[in-house]
């Protein structure tokens, strides 16, 4: 369930210096059929903020169903923020077993890291310290064990080589065995070129399907290297 309250206080403070209240009253107008009623509190001093507080508590009152309102309110709120807005965030996974569904199959230790910003709207932000996590752990693990100070693609390839590998991920004396191992090792080689420097180097923006995405590939390598028994 979404916390109008909520959702209508945190926006209004997130827009009032980035918007007018004639582009409030446009945007909204043309998302709802209903006239906004005024919810007068206390607690807002912005004119802005409290227009825009009054529209999203009016939606709240519809006869509606639930499903209808928030995604009346997502289409409001993508509006009148830019593309690039942690205030996006504010009606997603408003379906706490959808969040659950999600979140569940994810490691603990990239949840842990990324969860608060992932649902902070902060998407990219939340990749990046997925796999730096990933990264990390592995670094620590080769340098124990080879006091070889390695990073990213360079890193995964060492400590996941077919021949004589740092971390070994099956039986390399059979074929499967070694595909298994070269395959793993392209994988998170491939995560740390292809999707975490480009985060960490460049102001990139993704939405939260893609983010989704690439948290699931985190975890997935997170789980591989308990499958592997690395500390």
């Amino acid at each position: 369930m979404v916390n109008f309250k909520v959702v209508a206080t945190k926006l209004g403070e997130g827009v009032k210096y980035a918007t007018t209240i004639n582009e409030i009253n446009r945007m909204a107008k043309a998302v709802f059929d209903f006239e906004v009623k005024h919810h007068p509190n206390q607690d807002i001093t912005s004119t802005r903020s409290q227009l825009v507080y009054d529209w999203v508590i009016t939606l709240s009152e519809q006869p509606m169903d639930e499903e209808a309102k928030v995604a009346q309110l997502d289409e409001f709120v993508r509006n009148i923020t830019p593309a690039d807005s942690a205030l996006r965030a504010l009606t997603r996974f408003s379906d706490v077993g959808e969040a659950a569904s999600f979140w569940s199959i994810i490691h603990p230790a990239i949840a842990k890291v990324a969860r608060g910003r992932f649902e902070g709207g902060y998407f990219a932000d939340a990749v990046e310290s997925a796999l730096k996590d990933v990264n990390n752990r592995v670094k620590k693990h080769v340098k124990g064990k080879t006091k070889q100070e390695l990073d990213g693609a360079s890193l995964m390839n060492r400590a996941f080589s077919a021949n004589r590998p740092v971390i070994a991920l099956g039986n390399l004396k059979t074929d499967t065995g070694k595909s298994i191992q070269k395959g793993y090792m392209q994988i998170f080689a491939g995560s740390m070129t292809g999707i975490r420097n480009p985060k960490a180097h460049a102001n990139i923006t993704i939405d939260q399907k893609r983010a989704i995405h690439y948290l699931i590939i985190a975890s997935l390598l997170m789980y591989k290297l308990d499958e592997a028994g690395v500390p």
